[in-house]
């Protein structure tokens, strides 16, 4: 047997990157990408709109990088997952020997567990580990539904990082840990998702009969279901969800003011939890900015120079369903041009 044949033959290992909104999962990403694994790795990203932007916002390069845009990986991309999977695991020449799977935002990754054990996968990937990304100063306060899906992504988990330390109170994340630091479960405190690469890849932690027996508790550490609960291998809490949250996309060509920005940013509605992209600001010039929202937190720091690329202001707004107006969003952006913003 060749070496190509032995290799052809090994199942694959996955790990799964989940998190609420603005957990940090591409900050995660990047880190692991950015170390020297050894390996080739292949990631596939799912981003919940039309535009992926946090398919761009991966800084490093990998051998294989595969977006999943226009839709939750776990509802109406589903199809398009199993159709890359059997794509990579089938090619000599784009076989990885590690994959990696972030999840959008509002994605439940039980249902990405489900279709890594259909039976064509079998002996070809096998689940290393699902990792859960936690903001700590914000998951306290999600609410309703927003909280029944950051829970469901954590139910999942083997491995858990409580990121964001940094700015979370001491109550808050000692009320998390008690609440989700049950057995079988590994917590690991972050700032910036700064953790050593051995604890979070090639860890083999995942174990599908704990998995299978977490996902139909109904009592214990796990959070207690009620009417919205339909725990279960093919079944979804949510039957879409856009019915649950709206993205709006924004393009500019002209060149914005920064304190405009932040004005803007500053005055968003309570309903949007996310935004996220690159933005062309006149004070960096011929350098890009990256923005990220979570929330009332915003962060804005310099980026890449544009290169050849043509300078361009692109961000995604992701909030719950009909909470915030498409036109007063783009009125709202609109006056952080910076020509405008000095008028």
């Amino acid at each position: 047997m060749t070496y190509c044949e032995i290799i052809m033959t090994r199942p694959i290992p996955v790990t799964i990157v989940s998190g609420f909104l603005g957990s940090g999962k591409t900050t995660l990403l990047n880190r692991i990408l950015n170390s020297d694994t050894g390996m080739r790795m292949a990631v596939m990203v799912n981003d919940f709109g039309a535009v992926n932007i946090d398919s761009e916002l991966i800084v490093s390069q990998t051998d294989s990088m595969i977006s999943l845009a226009n839709g939750c990986i776990c509802c109406t991309v589903e199809s398009d997952l199993i159709e890359q999977l059997q794509r990579l695991i089938s090619s000599p020449d784009s076989r990885p020997e590690y994959l990696i799977i972030e999840a959008s935002g509002v994605s439940n990754p039980t249902r990405i567990v489900s279709t890594l054990r259909y039976p064509q996968f079998a002996g070809r990937l096998a689940i290393d580990s699902t990792i859960t990304v936690v903001d700590a100063e914000q998951f306290a306060g999600l609410e309703g539904e927003m909280a029944q899906l950051a829970m469901e992504q954590l139910d999942v988990a083997d491995i858990v990082l409580l990121n964001k330390i940094d700015i979370a109170t001491q109550q808050q994340i000692a009320d998390f840990k008690q609440r989700w630091s049950w057995p079988g479960i590994r917590l690991h405190e972050t700032r910036h998702c700064e953790i050593p690469l051995s604890l979070v890849i090639g860890t083999g932690n995942f174990d599908p009969l704990l998995h299978d027996q977490r996902l139909h508790q109904t009592s214990g550490h796990a959070h207690h279901c009620d009417e919205h609960c339909q725990h279960g291998e093919h079944q979804h809490s949510h039957h879409d969800h856009g019915e649950l949250f709206d993205t709006w996309y924004w393009q500019c060509d002209q060149p914005l003011s920064l304190s405009a920005l932040r004005r803007a940013l500053a005055t968003l509605p309570l309903s949007v939890y996310r935004a996220k992209g690159f933005c062309q600001l006149a004070e960096l010039g011929d350098r890009s900015a990256i923005l990220h929202l979570v929330g009332s937190r915003h962060d804005i720091q310099p980026g890449e120079p544009w290169g050849e690329q043509p300078p361009m202001t692109r961000l995604v707004v992701i909030g719950t369903h009909g909470g915030f107006d498409r036109t007063e969003l783009e009125q709202t952006f609109n006056a952080c041009i910076a020509d405008h913003a000095a008028a």
